[in-house]
């Protein structure tokens, strides 16, 4: 039966750009479908100051959520401080207690930034949070746990490997008209973002014999099959 899928990112853009196209195929498929930014990414920029960049962000979030049909979510930290609270796990918590989600995704543990690192960390905090009856998190009823995937990022490299493929190749024209929803995702930062996640997915659509895949990490200890013989 169709679930909700909840997709936590440090900045606006990460989900979008590492698992948009995966949101986009769940919501097709009935799903509800949500992307959470603990951040808008305001500090990216090398000309607009933080209030103007954060309000673009938003708006390039807002305008690339109704391509990926997700409702958005922002909550109000700061770029490049985010950090591991009890506060924001709280608050986190709370909304996941709302939205019920039955699959979750987020940043590996790994990074170059900080504050994917802190999202990773944030995100298993609040889910735990959520799923325990005995915190009071404003009389919300604890959620079921939620399985978590990491997803593909360039800046989150260090021992992420590949384990969950899916197909994005139907959806993928639209994959990119979202992602273009953002200035830097159509180059206009310096950095080829759509160049390199255009490859990634082409990549590991080669590894699963389709044109277009994304590909999710998940904690070691979930690696296990059990089979009653070869």
């Amino acid at each position: 039966m169709p679930g909700c899928i909840v997709a936590i990112g440090a900045h606006a853009g990460d989900m979008e750009f590492t698992a948009g196209a995966l949101l986009l195929k769940h919501a097709r498929a009935g799903w509800d479908a949500h992307i959470v930014n603990l951040t808008l990414g305001e500090k990216g920029s090398p000309d607009l100051s933080t209030r103007e960049y954060g309000q673009q962000k938003r708006r390039e979030a807002e305008d690339c959520a109704r391509v990926l049909s997700v409702t958005q979510h922002f909550l109000p930290y700061s770029d490049g401080e985010l950090s591991v609270t009890d506060e924001a796990a709280r608050e986190l918590a709370i909304l996941l207690r709302g939205l019920r989600p039955t699959a979750m995704l987020t940043h590996w543990r790994h990074s170059i930034h900080a504050d994917h690192e802190a999202a990773h960390y944030l995100t298993r905090r609040a889910l735990f949070m959520a799923s325990n009856r005995h915190f009071d998190l404003e009389g919300l009823a604890p959620t079921g746990w939620a399985p978590t995937y990491y997803a593909d990022n360039w800046e989150d490299a260090e021992g992420f490997r590949p384990y969950l493929y899916v197909d994005i190749s139907e959806v993928f024209a639209d994959f990119e008209r979202a992602f273009k929803c953002f200035a830097i995702g159509r180059g206009e930062g310096g950095y080829p973002y759509w160049d390199w996640y255009e490859a990634r997915t082409r990549i590991h659509g080669i590894a699963i014999g389709v044109q277009h895949a994304q590909a999710f990490g998940i904690d070691e200890e979930s690696k296990r099959q059990v089979r009653e013989t070869l």
